[in-house]
């Protein structure tokens, strides 16, 4: 993106060290390569290809960005921003290719951009061009449903800062005529709030699963977290049905949208990899100087921690953004375009390969300290205090580098966030020494900003690594700040090595109904018919609370989607009991929306709580939904269920 430049990145890349080893889920980038140039004229001294030679055919100096995503026929739409023409005249907001190239191990070829004049490449999008009013309008994802294209695209205010920029809104476009012509949807738009720049849905990145559209999103700039909405796939366009994800559900109010993963993030792609069946999410994150990846087994997470895709000093050339090619979707091998800013702005074709990662569903971002590439410690880790990075010191429990913090006094501790589900178990695990004269140690998780400790351990004196583990639950919180610390009383010192948060296997949001906080059912559980909560009557199987369906007629149900992996088997159970004029009280998991049962259990009378039983599998789908329900037939009929696990 024109005028967003930022300080040429440094950095070495090295391999994180194993944690956790068990069977391998998540997945790690290695081995990345610059294929060819995409766009611009070949500079002095470049012998990689250059299959397009933009500035000849189109009249394309200089672009960035490169969204590329699936058109039907065979055929794939690249979006770019910011153009200039070869006399250096930036005089285009956006641009469209068009490319049926199937191998790209030679390069991306385009088969044409859509042109307003024989050898001019279109603006496709318009733009005011007014400094502090409409200075541009940027694509930032793409995506195709039936015949008709979609774009969505930000409405640039101004830019400031490096990395910097502020946005009016963003909106979606619409061509119905193979990307020849767009139409600004009048009403498909997020407002940004212009004296705070804070709307959490300023740039996105589309993934189509299911009958959805996942819209993933940060605010204007590089330097928000990742949060997440949701549409069906036919209606875009319609900004009321957008769902946002509040960490258990999904709500109306996007105000309520809390993270999917920490940035800072910038120019954000996101894809769902068949061969590893896992989502991949990419993203600049200019704190850690460095392009990283994320991946996750369902849409929204847990997402591991980042790893690096492209280090900062790969090419010198102060590269920003990694779009996934859909070509990509079922491999081991990750192809990407990538931008570049110096000594121009122009796009490359970059791949990686992907391999099995066997530190598994870690969710801490560099966990062992591996990828710090100077002494004072760098983002993801943050220190409070004195701390820092030993590196290659001969500190490390494993690899060459550890964490460490050390002072006369105060408090002293390295830090980092990390994205959870509320009310949810987790478990912290890592390695920690310390002097001899250290009295007050602490490993554990708070609230952000010097919030309530949630749960802690403390430790003296440590002569040795000695693993710390703490469990604990999340209760209402989506973010947390994980943290090992000390009161320095004289010179104190401790080192760590080797974190990692691990999530509980039970999938079930809220599994004992303990924190609904009125009769009504609220987030993650919803209903069918007539439900709600008991609360504190003396009915639940465990706890306080547990939830009912009761009426005199018709399917009354207590429901939860839950996201799972495809075509993996599960395990349902829950305890229930009724009425004794119950005869058709049913026990299962289904596609949503009234979808394919995957399987159930039919109930009658239960006097006491009864433990019920299925297993299914889960398919080709990333979500089903659970349900405890009964049909009404005999009069007055009810339920009451509790404490589900789902693994």
């Amino acid at each position: 993106m024109k005028k967003k430049i930022f300080s040429m990145f440094v950095g070495t890349l090295v391999l994180v060290g194993t944690l956790l080893i068990s069977s391998a889920s998540a997945i790690t980038p290695s081995n990345v390569t610059m294929i060819s140039r995409v766009t611009g004229a070949t500079p002095s001294g470049e012998t990689m290809p250059n299959p397009n030679q933009t500035h000849a055919n189109y009249d394309v100096g200089g672009t960035d960005l490169g969204i590329v995503w699936d058109k039907g026929g065979g055929e794939y739409f690249i979006a770019f921003g910011d153009t200039n023409n070869t006399a250096g005249n930036w005089n285009r907001s956006n641009i469209l290719a068009i490319s049926s190239d199937k191998n790209l191990e030679d390069g991306l070829s385009f088969s044409t951009m859509i042109q307003s004049s024989p050898g001019y490449a279109k603006e496709i999008i318009p733009s005011k061009k007014i400094n502090n009013d409409e200075q541009t309008v940027i694509p930032t994802a793409g995506i195709t449903v039936g015949n008709r294209h979609y774009i969505h695209y930000m409405s640039v205010n101004h830019w400031g800062d490096a990395g910097r920029w502020y946005t009016n809104y963003s909106g979606i476009a619409y061509s119905d005529d193979n990307g020849q012509n767009w139409v600004k949807h009048p009403t498909a738009r997020w407002y940004n709030n212009t004296s705070t720049w804070d709307s959490k849905f300023q740039m996105a990145a589309f993934v189509k699963d299911g009958e959805f559209v996942y819209m993933y999103a940060t605010p204007n700039g590089r330097f928000g977290n990742v949060y997440l909405a949701r549409v069906p796939e036919n209606n875009l366009l319609n900004i009321g049905d957008y769902r946002y994800w509040d960490g258990n559900g999904w709500v109306t109010d996007q105000a309520k949208a809390k993270e999917v993963a920490i940035g800072v993030a910038g120019e954000m792609s996101v894809a769902y990899n068949t061969h590893f069946k896992r989502f991949i999410m990419t993203y600049l994150n200019e704190d850690r100087q460095a392009i990283v990846m994320r991946d996750a087994p369902t849409p929204v997470g847990p997402w591991s921690g980042e790893k690096i895709l492209v280090p900062g000093n790969f090419t010198g050339l102060g590269q920003y953004n990694a779009f996934m090619h859909p070509l990509s979707s079922n491999s081991s091998t990750l192809y990407f375009i990538m931008s570049t800013w110096y000594p121009d702005y122009n796009t490359h074709l970059m791949k990686v390969t992907l391999n099995d990662d066997m530190i598994s569903d870690n969710m801490i971002s560099d966990p062992s300290f591996e990828t710090q590439t100077a002494t004072p410690i760098m983002a993801p880790w943050y220190v409070e205090g004195e701390g820092g990075l030993d590196r290659n010191l001969g500190n490390a429990r494993t690899g060459q580098n550890n964490g460490y913090i050390r002072n006369g006094s105060g408090w002293n501790a390295i830090k980092q966030r990390v994205v959870v589900q509320p009310n949810t178990n987790y478990t912290l695990k890592g390695w920690v020494r310390s002097s001899s004269n250290n009295s007050e140690g602490y490993f554990g998780v708070r609230v952000p900003n010097d919030g309530a400790v949630i749960k802690e351990n403390k430790f003296g004196s440590l002569s040795n690594y000695t693993e710390q583990t703490v469990t604990f639950n999340s209760g209402p919180n989506s973010v947390v700040e994980l943290y090992t610390g000390i009161w320095a009383n004289g010179d104190t010192w401790a080192q760590v090595d080797d974190v990692s948060l691990i999530r509980e296997n039970n999938l079930v949001g809220d599994a004992g109904f303990e924190t609904q906080s009125s009769s009504l059912l609220s987030s993650p559980w919803y209903t069918n018919g007539n439900a709600g909560v008991d609360r504190n009557l003396g009915f639940a199987h465990s706890g306080v609370n547990n939830a009912f369906a009761r009426y005199n007629s018709g399917w009354n149900a207590v429901k939860q989607e839950i996201f799972v992996e495809p075509n993996q088997t599960y395990t349902l159970t829950g305890w229930i009991k009724t009425s004794s004029n119950n005869s058709e009280g049913y026990f299962g998991a289904r596609l949503l929306n009234g979808g394919a049962i995957l399987n159930e259990t039919q109930f009658s009378s239960l006097a006491n709580y009864t433990k019920q039983t299925i297993t299914f599998n889960s398919g080709n789908n990333h979500s089903i939904e659970i349900y405890a329900g009964t049909w009404a037939n005999n009069g007055d009929t009810w339920i009451q269920v509790d404490d589900l696990i789902l693994v």
